[in-house]
């Protein structure tokens, strides 16, 4: 059985895990970041990202190391369209990234990731990592993992990019890396309602003259919220004028009113 089988077989029954519990958001295509980079011998280079999109929660990132002629079997892009989520690839899926991961000959690196274009500097300059988010210090010939926001030191403190630091470890000869990262984007934090942003809903309604007359607000204001971020991206609602925004929560919290068992 060869490499492209042994894939679709590990991609089909981890796609088929993964129906159950799919996350609701999307591999971003278009911000992907594919680079193909030449290390000089016993240099350092540093690659930055294409910018996360808003609503980032995790990425997955390939490094491959290839020989002179040789070509990738399949795009990181490619292998993803057949995992649903994140989750397929904690279940085992990175695996089938690995399979498809066409590699001969010895070459090997060593490599970082850093979340501030300074730190990643820095490293540049004097090969410490001590700043790095994450640091691979054996050399590798090939690597695929998973970065999230609730696990990984760089999504968390990540300004909407990472820096990722190549050391070659060939003394004579130049090394082809390729390099691809691809984010996952939830739906709903897309639109910008963190939630920062949902408590200062919440906190504003719960202000209202209407809302302390009540003995529980919380259902209340949790209905203007749902209809705002219905309606309206977070940035767009901050855009409106103040008499726009006052006019929604009233024309909001009068819906919400009607709905409820609050009216009597």
């Amino acid at each position: 059985m060869n490499i492209q089988k042994i894939a679709l077989i590990v991609i089909t029954i981890i796609s088929f895990q993964s129906v159950f519990s799919q996350k609701d958001g999307y591999w971003d295509k278009t911000r992907a970041t594919t680079e193909e980079i030449t290390v000089s011998a016993r240099d350092r280079i540093i690659i930055k990202t294409q910018d996360f999109p808003e609503g980032t929660t995790e990425v997955v990132y390939r490094i491959t190391l290839l020989d002179k002629n040789q070509q990738m079997a399949g795009s990181l892009v490619s292998v993803l369209k057949a995992i649903p989520d994140p989750t397929g690839i904690s279940q085992g899926s990175a695996g089938a990234v690995f399979i498809l991961s066409k590699i001969s000959g010895d070459d090997k690196c060593k490599y970082s990731v850093f979340s501030s274009a300074d730190l990643a500097a820095k490293y540049k300059e004097n090969g410490k990592t001590d700043d790095a988010c994450l640091v691979q210090d054996t050399p590798v010939s090939k690597d695929a993992k998973r970065l999230s926001t609730d696990k990984s030191a760089c999504m968390q403190s990540n300004s909407g990019n990472l820096w990722f630091g190549f050391e070659s470890k060939n003394w004579i000869m130049n090394q082809k890396i390729i390099l691809e990262v691809v984010p996952w984007v939830d739906n709903k934090l897309s639109r910008g309602w963190t939630l920062e942003n949902r408590k200062a809903i919440i906190d504003q309604c719960k202000t209202s003259n209407l809302a302390q007359k009540m003995t529980n607000s919380d259902d209340f204001c949790v209905c203007i919220l749902d209809k705002i971020q219905s309606k309206y991206k977070f940035k767009e609602f901050q855009k409106l004028l103040a008499v726009e925004r006052a006019k929604a929560f009233k024309d909001f919290g009068n819906s919400c009113f009607g709905e409820s068992s609050l009216s009597k």
